[in-house]
């Protein structure tokens, strides 16, 4: 009965790719993780037998990164539609091979969205918070969170690379913003740019 009243948009399914792609981003993510704190260990070991067994262990996790790296480059580069979008996207500053795959396979919709709707999903864009009469500030909220990150990474190269974004920057100082304020601005600017070449199939222009 919803389906038959509601407008409901063509949701279509992740390709094979994309899907073994975002695994093997997940367990990426999870062994840096296991990895970082491995690392924050290290300084409280005490005895020397204890870190002699952390640093082995930083080192296998070091080895298994650099194994999944290589893999997920294959995966994308096998892939027609995954190494074409690749092609564009390593032109862009501050779009290093790991913010490349994430957006890949964390992002699919990306380059057949609008620009409003692709923010919200990466979380970037900003909603009202309301409740009856009042009215909060708006604030960005929900999204995916590994997306948005990988923007936030993209965003501090590509404000310094970028002159459209370095101009947004330097504005966005003037009036006194907060750094976090300007760095959503720049991440947000930056994926609707990239949205944009993967959806019209365009190079990256400065």
């Amino acid at each position: 009965q919803m389906g038959s009243v509601l407008d409901l948009s063509v949701t279509k399914p992740v390709s094979e790719a994309r899907g073994r792609l975002a695994d093997f981003l997940r367990r990426r993510k999870q062994l840096v993780e296991i990895r970082k704190a491995e690392k924050t260990r290290r300084h409280n070991a005490g005895q020397p037998e204890i870190r002699h067994q952390i640093e082995a262990m930083i080192d296998l996790l070091t080895h298994q990164i650099g194994d999944l790296d290589r893999t997920i480059s294959g995966l994308i580069e096998d892939d027609q539609v995954l190494s074409s979008q690749a092609r564009l996207l390593r032109a862009v500053p501050g779009v290093d091979p790991t913010v490349l795959a994430t957006l890949l396979g964390e992002l699919p919709e990306l380059g057949t969205l609008d620009r409003r709707r692709i923010a919200s999903l990466a979380g970037l864009a900003p909603h009202a918070r309301e409740s009856g009469t009042w009215r909060g500030a708006r604030r960005i909220w929900g999204g995916r969170r590994k997306v948005r990150e990988a923007l936030y990474i993209a965003a501090l190269t590509a404000s310094r690379r970028v002159p459209a974004l370095t101009a947004t920057r330097d504005r966005m100082r003037t009036k006194g913003k907060a750094p976090k304020t300007i760095l959503i601005a720049i991440a947000r600017q930056l994926l609707v740019i990239i949205n944009a070449m993967l959806r019209k199939n365009t190079p990256f222009a400065a």
